[in-house]
């Protein structure tokens, strides 16, 4: 009579934990149709087991914690109710469990997990692909356990058709986000590199430590980059791969913020950094992994200090403030899920990935704006320096031409005077020039219609020759550099043509054109003069002319002297050039 009872409880048990499954049904959730077992001497085998008590799970995830010190079997049954044969897949959803054994009938039929893959899996999580005849039930058994990483026990059933759907689709979002954070560090790296701001290193630094983390957390950097072999070196240091993200995370933050302006929280940082170093390194030498939980008291410290840096009205701190909020709740979600307290991740499976997606698009935004407002100030701060340095050049430049002047008056002797007046004309075209001066695109120039207009008027206004009429043609804004060249090229060639070419008239004209040409300049001096002899003129004049045509503008120069003058020069731009 008692065999018998013995005989009806195990069926009804087995009953109750039998999952009934047909075609139609393309997904079902394993866990809470289970029985779990939990091996705290880690010595059961499939042989040894089934004889021992299973309890009755309604959870849809376990979470066991970091490294625990026992072996998690699931046990459950399924029946096919249909006339028909049908092919699932089983999907043991976690990809950081260490070691993964899938029994069915009592028979062992797959090994895999994190540092045990499976040579034919293409898929980031561990499956068992299974065939039920018309009709007929198997027991099936899990063995799951993890050595140093986190045990979260979920596992679930679907039409293969659907799995491969599903799995396609996850793979492609995960190269798409990957993508974009490897974009996101490059681009921090290029800015680091233009503005050597330590902030976009460390930011750099610390999506490299998070996406090398992630890699690993989804499982995609032990099915595409490592073998088994790798990946079981590399996850005995999984304390420093967790640590580090938030190390990088504690320095960008500490620079951003500039925490130099508060001395007592910039050293209390320094402090808690240095004891955060010591204390993973401790976890790492001693194995004591199941203490990485503590890890995230680093974030709620360094939230604290954005959190203060905002009261105390630091404009670095407003777009942070959003984008630690996220980060942290992601953290938060992947303790809870790893707890098994509650798993965010079933109705939002890429709440981490959409948290830092969000995360850097605030702080690139903010970034860009900063870069923005710095480009501004800097602008501002040169145009100041820029007006003040003309001032002061201006104002020697206009002492030493009054003193020139002053020395002209005194002379008798008008040669001696006109030497003077040249002098004081060809340092004139140099002070108009820094009195006109001004940034555009972080290139001093100056507008060349205003400059020669007050060249030819100052020259008028020494030789007392108002019936001379002169047109100036040109819409050209000029690097300064150049533009003293032509300045000085327009000085001397004007100052020639009041000297000699209008001695017998009174019905003077002169002509300038400047232009901008496709790949040059090109500018015209005409009079309509007695022109001269190559001999008859100045040549100290024509040799300034000349030098700077050809040397200094590297340009080519050619003079008519039949019916006027026409002097002509055309120069290639170059890198000089605005």
């Amino acid at each position: 009579m008692l065999k018998f009872v013995s005989i009806l409880l195990i069926s009804s048990t087995s009953y109750l934990f039998s999952l009934e499954i047909d075609n139609k049904t393309t997904f079902n959730e394993l866990l809470s149709h289970s029985e779990i077992y939990k091996d705290h001497n880690q010595s059961e085998t499939i042989s040894t087991v089934k004889n021992r008590n299973f309890e009755p799970n309604s959870k849809e995830i376990l979470g066991c914690g970091y490294s625990p010190k026992y072996d998690v079997w699931i046990r459950f049954t399924l029946t096919n109710t249909t006339s028909n044969t049908i092919e699932k897949i089983i999907e043991y959803v976690n990809p950081l469990t260490s070691y993964v054994e899938f029994f069915e009938q009592k028979k062992l039929v797959k090994k895999d997990g994190l540092l045990d893959l499976s040579k034919d899996r293409q898929s980031l999580n561990p499956i068992l692909q299974i065939t039920l005849k018309p009709h007929q039930s198997k027991e099936f058994y899990i063995k799951a356990s993890s050595k140093i990483t986190t045990l979260i026990v979920k596992v679930n059933l679907w039409n293969s058709d659907t799995f491969n759907k599903k799995e396609m689709t996850h793979q492609r979002l995960l190269a798409l986000f990957f993508g974009a954070m490897g974009i996101v560090i490059l681009y921090n790296l290029i800015i680091f590199i233009a503005t050597k701001e330590l902030s976009y290193l460390f930011y750099a630094l610390f999506f490299t430590t998070i996406n090398f983390h992630h890699l690993v957390y989804k499982g995609v950097m032990s099915l595409y980059i490592f073998s088994s072999q790798s990946m079981t070196t590399l996850i005995e240091y999984s304390s420093f791969i967790v640590a580090l993200p938030t190390i990088f995370l504690a320095l960008f933050t500490q620079h951003i913020l500039k925490l130099k302006q508060y001395p007592k929280l910039n050293r209390a940082l320094n402090y808690i950094l240095f004891l955060y170093c010591i204390f993973v390194i401790t976890i790492q030498v001693t194995q004591s992994y199941q203490y990485r939980k503590f890890f995230f008291i680093m974030l709620v410290i360094l939230f604290s200090i954005v959190l203060y840096a905002l009261i105390k009205k630091n404009k670095k701190a407003y777009p942070l403030i959003f984008g630690w909020s996220l980060f942290i709740s992601s953290g938060i979600a992947m303790y809870l899920s790893s707890s098994g307290s509650y798993d965010i991740f079933t109705s939002l499976p890429y709440y981490t990935e959409g948290s830092l997606v969000l995360e850097t698009m605030l702080f690139t935004l903010a970034s860009k704006i900063t870069i923005q407002n710095q480009a501004k100030i800097d602008a501002e701060k040169n145009r100041f320096l820029l007006k003040e340095l003309n001032h002061r050049v201006n104002n020697n430049m206009q002492t030493i031409l009054s003193v020139i002047t002053l020395q002209k008056n005194e002379e008798k002797d008008k040669k001696i005077q006109e030497v003077i007046a040249n002098i004081e004309n060809r340092m004139m075209a140099t002070v108009k020039l820094y009195s006109l001066l001004y940034m555009k695109d972080n290139k001093t120039v100056v507008n060349m219609h205003e400059y020669l207009s007050l060249i030819t008027k100052n020259i008028q206004k020494t030789f007392k020759r108002d019936d001379i009429d002169i047109n100036i043609h040109s819409d050209v804004i000029m690097n300064s550099e150049y533009a003293i060249y032509c300045g000085l090229i327009v000085n001397e060639a004007v100052t020639n043509t009041f000297k000699y070419a209008f001695n017998h008239t009174n019905e003077g004209k002169i002509d300038i054109l400047l232009v901008k040409k496709e790949n040059g300049y090109y500018l015209k001096i005409k009079d309509n003069g007695s022109g001269f002899k190559k001999s008859s003129q100045d040549a100290l004049g024509l040799i300034i002319i000349d030098t700077l045509a050809t040397l200094q503008l590297e340009g080519k120069l050619t003079i008519e002297r039949d019916n006027g003058v026409e002097i002509n020069i055309e120069w290639r731009k170059n890198e000089k050039e605005y």
